[in-house]
């Protein structure tokens, strides 16, 4: 049996990955107690998340680190165009 979480344990983030299933996705987070010298002192923990929660959990480590999110890139010019032409 593989290691069991433990709430009064602190670890520290070493990895993480994430995969996206539609309106869910699901994190796997790589943890540590020290630096890991084997595969063993890793634990992997998997969360299934909607994107809503997904978006909440960013925006919270964004405010907390005092920093905004990217900016998404702008459409192409002739995207904006028709737009501006259709809409």
């Amino acid at each position: 049996m593989g290691k069991v979480w433990n709430d009064e344990e602190v670890r520290v983030l070493v990895g993480w990955t994430a995969q996206d299933f539609g309106s869910n996705m699901i994190v796997r987070i790589e943890t540590a107690t020290n630096k890991p010298e084997s595969e063993e002192d890793i634990l992997v923990s998997r969360m299934v998340m909607n994107k809503e929660q997904a978006v909440q959990l960013g925006n919270m480590l964004f405010e907390l680190c005092g920093t905004l999110p990217p900016k998404g890139a702008k459409p192409p010019l002739l995207d904006r165009i028709l737009t501006r032409k259709t809409g």
